[in-house]
C-alpha cells in the first residue's frame, strides 16, 4: 500500500517524509497556504529521493497554467481536485490522481468517465460533519481503478480504512502539520507507522482466510 503527505512546502520536510517512508508528497500550486512556487517545488524536486515520487495539485486552473508548471518543474503525475474534466485530465499527458468529494450515483457515473492513474477520495474543504469518505461508495469506486482514501484523517482513522477498504493508497496532509505547511516528523513517522501496520495485519487476515 502506499502513502502520500500532501502539502509539503519545503526541502527539508519533502527528504523526511521520504526518509520516514512516504510513497508520494504532494506540491500544492493552487489557492491554499500550503502553494509553493515553481522555482520552489525545483528546489524540493532536487532533494527528493528517488523512492519518493512528487505530486502536482491544482485545482481549476487554466490548461496552459497547469501544462506549464508541468513542463517547468519536470512533475510526471498531477492531482487535479476540482471540475476538472476527462479531455483536460487526458491532455495533460502524465499521471493523474482525480479527486472525488461526493459520493453519489451521479459522482460515480462521472469517475467512470475518467481514464486515469488513480482516483483520490476526500470530504470536502470545510465539511466538519462529514469525518471520513463513504466507504461504501468507494468500494465500489475500486471497481473502476486505484483508489486513494484521504479526508483528514488521523493514524486511528486510517487503521479503520485500510481495515475496512483496502485501498491502493492512503493520503494525509493536515494530521502531519505543525502549522499549515510546515510538517511534524514525529507526527509523519506515527501516521506511516500505523498505515503500514493496519496493511500488515489486513494481509496476514486475507491469507487466514485463504
Amino acid at each position: 500500500m502506499k502513502i502520500k503527505i500532501c502539502g509539503v512546502t519545503t526541502q527539508a520536510d519533502a527528504v523526511a517524509a521520504a526518509e520516514e517512508g512516504a510513497d508520494f508528497i504532494g506540491l500544492i500550486f493552487a489557492r491554499s497556504p500550503r502553494r509553493v512556487d515553481v522555482a520552489t517545488a525545483k528546489e524540493i524536486l532536487r532533494r527528493l529521493p528517488r523512492t519518493c515520487e512528487a505530486v502536482g495539485v491544482f485545482q481549476d486552473q487554466p490548461l496552459a497554467e497547469v501544462k506549464s508548471i508541468l513542463k517547468e518543474t519536470g512533475l510526471s503525475s498531477a492531482q487535479l481536485h476540482g471540475s476538472e474534466s476527462p479531455d483536460f485530465a487526458t491532455s495533460l499527458g502524465v499521471n493523474i490522481f482525480k479527486t472525488f468529494t461526493s459520493f453519489t450515483d451521479g459522482s460515480l457515473d462521472t469517475l467512470r468517465k475518467f481514464d486515469v492513474f488513480a482516483f483520490l477520495l476526500d470530504v470536502p474543504k470545510g465539511d466538519r460533519e462529514r469525518a471520513r469518505i463513504d466507504l461504501d461508495w468507494a468500494a465500489v469506486a475500486k471497481k473502476y481503478g486505484r483508489v486513494m482514501a484521504s479526508g483528514r484523517l488521523t493514524p486511528e482513522s486510517a487503521h479503520e480504512v485500510v481495515r475496512r477498504l483496502r485501498p491502493w493508497a492512503i493520503d494525509v496532509c493536515s494530521f502531519t502539520e505543525i502549522v499549515p505547511g510546515r510538517k511534524d516528523r514525529v507526527k509523519v513517522r506515527a501516521f506511516i507507522q500505523a498505515c503500514k501496520l493496519a496493511h500488515h495485519d489486513t494481509e496476514r487476515i486475507k491469507v487466514r482466510v485463504r
